[in-house]
């Protein structure tokens, strides 16, 4: 099946996702608002995560009050850089 296209943002947000993951910790999307490098609101953002959700690249795991991202092996297998 063909990879469909993904754009900087959802790049960016995966990798950040993945690194987090990566060091053990997985984020909250108020953690990965702080973290980006582009100029968004937190609705924007929680809207990008919800599409990555929706096409199986990160599940919503909730922790009491806060829930974290945990990237599926999906999003592993799609956003992971290619050496």
């Amino acid at each position: 099946m063909a990879k469909p296209r993904r754009t900087e943002k959802q790049k960016e947000l995966m990798g950040l996702i993945l690194k987090a993951a990566n060091d053990g910790a997985f984020l909250t999307p108020s953690e990965l608002h702080a973290k980006i490098s582009y100029p968004a609101t937190y609705g924007a953002v929680r809207v990008s995560i919800k599409f990555l959700v929706s096409q199986g690249m990160v599940e919503k795991r909730p922790e009491g009050n806060f829930v974290r991202l945990v990237p599926t092996l999906r999003g592993y297998d799609w956003f992971r850089p290619v050496v």
